[in-house]
């Protein structure tokens, strides 16, 4: 009869790990290098509200409210309404299929000119408007171009006061309710 021996050679081996050192060295710097490029904002834009009843009945007298319909089609389009009830309206037309910026800015420059103590905007935005160009427009009409710093050799800065810039920073978006 014939008896089963074991090889000692069989029994040992070399792990050959090569390959898998090969995949890490080349796969950690990659992934490194991708945390460094991804950042995360956040833009705070509040939505509207629901109050009650007595809420409203005790709520401070109306002011002027502001809104911006947007549409890929159409354009832009301000609602200015006064706190008796006037609703005046300036339209921004696209041009060449995209968004006019420049005239958004000129527009939402001359509204702040004659509402200058308005700082909330309502965005209306339709569902063809892209979350890119509704940043580029929000970053619009938060604060106008500052001129360009001019050199200071002494030791004190210059002041600079922010709200002479700002235009309308409190934007909400008004017709996310469904």
């Amino acid at each position: 009869m014939r008896t089963m021996r074991t090889r000692v050679e069989d029994s040992t081996f070399a792990l050959n790990l090569a390959p898998f050192l090969d995949i890490i060295v080349s796969i950690v710097p990659m992934l490194l290098l991708s945390i460094a490029f991804v950042q995360i904002r956040m833009i705070n834009a509040p939505t509207p509200q629901i109050v009650s009843k007595s809420e409203i009945k005790h709520a401070p007298k109306p002011q002027t409210t502001i809104s911006l319909q947007i549409s890929k089609a159409h354009g832009f389009v301000f609602e200015v309404t006064s706190p008796s009830g006037h609703v005046q309206r300036m339209a921004i037309a696209n041009k060449n299929g995209h968004f006019d910026l420049k005239g958004l800015l000129s527009s939402a420059i001359a509204i702040k000119k004659e509402h200058p103590k308005v700082t909330q905007l309502q965005l209306m935005p339709q569902g063809d408007v892209a979350f890119n160009d509704l940043v580029h427009i929000m970053d619009e009409v938060r604060e106008r171009p500052r001129p360009q710093a001019k050199a200071s050799f002494g030791d004190t800065p210059i002041p600079v006061d922010s709200s002479a810039y700002e235009l309308f920073p409190n934007v909400t978006f008004g017709n996310v309710g469904g």
